[in-house]
């Protein structure tokens, strides 16, 4: 039962259901669910030791909101490890896996013609997922995940292809990247890769840090 509360709770804050900066009220959520506030209290506890949640004795628990230099240190090891996994991938991803990353580019394409912008995030997830698992590194993807969880990222996912010309460099550099893996080159695919994640993350960091000081 604490798992399953746990694993609800936590998505509901990557997802951005819960804002960052929101008080979690133990109570609420014990009805939401319709258990105790003993597996709410425990799983507050995991989500506390993952960065998701801060709980503040008199206060309360509330989603964690990262502060700017947090952001900059969360998208610096994002950089790093995601070119990691690239230039794995390039080394060891097997045809069936390549070809899932072909066809996610083919996708983002027609996405830019179409101005399907669903569709290109769905591809860029698809791009991304595809070379974190055929790295075939359980303890990478593990902190790569971990990592994006402390940010509501899926918040902000769109608006790195809200511009238009943002968008179309973005496709270029999955362009970079899926050529590094089919030749097999892990240090063109890690550069591409990192190269890629600078440019999102940066348009990304800017909004959030906007969006931060809004709150």
């Amino acid at each position: 039962m604490t798992a399953q509360v746990t694993n609800a709770i936590r998505e509901a804050i990557v997802t951005g259901e819960y804002e960052p900066g929101q008080k979690l009220s133990e109570t609420a959520l014990s009805e939401h669910f319709q258990v105790s506030r003993t597996p709410i209290r425990e799983a507050l506890k995991q989500l506390e030791r993952e960065g998701l949640v801060e709980i503040i004795p008199r206060v309360g628990t509330c989603v964690t909101k990262p502060t700017e230099q947090e952001l900059k240190e969360l998208f610096t090891l994002k950089e790093v490890l995601e070119g990691l996994a690239a230039g794995l991938f390039a080394e060891k991803g097997d045809a069936a896996e390549i070809k899932k990353v072909r066809q996610a580019v083919d996708d983002m394409e027609e996405a830019l013609l179409t101005s399907d912008n669903k569709l290109y995030v769905n591809a860029n997830s698809v791009f991304h997922d595809t070379i974190l698992e055929g790295a075939n590194n359980s303890k990478l993807s593990y902190m790569l995940n971990l990592m994006l969880n402390q940010i509501p990222y899926n918040r902000y996912v769109f608006i790195t292809i809200g511009d238009p010309a943002r968008r179309e460099k973005s496709l270029n550099e999955h362009k970079v990247i899926l050529a590094a893996i089919e030749n097999g080159d892990r240090e063109k695919a890690e550069k591409a890769m990192r190269e890629h994640v600078r440019a999102s993350g940066e348009v990304l960091r800017k909004d959030i840090e906007k969006k931060l000081k809004e709150e």
